[in-house]
């Protein structure tokens, strides 16, 4: 049984955990693969320390959606834990994550607690299941094994930051493009 008031995801990425983590910890890394499918930021402030705060912008469609926090404990390679706001929804949560090696990756547990209904749970479970997808798929990509998406291009072989951030624009280009059913 699920607790109706916890969001427990549980994801392996192709990535070895510091890279997965530090994916959390730098904005240009961050605005690569934030959001879910077809949202991107167009703010991304990030102060990454035990009481610095986060801000971001996400867009779709013209229409922006303002989330913040504060980041609790930061562990690298190991754990993360920050506070997770967004006004435009009364939704006031805490973000926990914890990296574990596994195999030849990283297996990422993620738990976020504190929403005021079911439908925002529900809401907030659509939005990270689609976010860590793109996560996963850049990692996939950065590693050469090809995209769950089959329309974006190859990855280019220059910096990890320009790779994800154009990968991530190809994406949400193609999303936005493909027409409806």
């Amino acid at each position: 049984m699920t607790h109706p008031n916890l969001l427990s995801l549980d994801r392996h990425f192709a990535a070895a955990p510091g890279f997965v983590f530090a994916l959390w910890s730098h904005p240009s890394l961050v605005s690569a693969w934030w959001g879910p499918e077809g949202h991107h930021l167009t703010t991304c402030e990030i102060d990454f320390r035990p009481g610095g705060n986060w801000r971001f912008d996400m867009t779709r469609d013209g229409e922006s959606h303002r989330i913040h926090g504060t980041y609790h404990q930061i562990v690298p390679q190991e754990r993360l834990m920050f506070s997770y706001r967004f006004p435009e929804f009364g939704v006031q949560s805490i973000v926990s994550l914890r990296f574990t090696a596994e195999g030849q990756g990283t297996r990422m547990q993620f738990l976020q607690t504190g929403f005021p209904n079911e439908e925002h749970l529900t809401g907030h479970k659509g939005g990270w299941t689609s976010t860590l997808a793109i996560l996963e798929d850049l990692l996939l990509r950065l590693n050469g094994i090809g995209s769950v998406y089959p329309t974006l291009p190859p990855a280019r072989l220059s910096g990890v930051a320009e790779d994800l951030a154009e990968a991530r624009r190809r994406h949400d280009a193609a999303t936005t493009a493909a027409p409806g059913p």
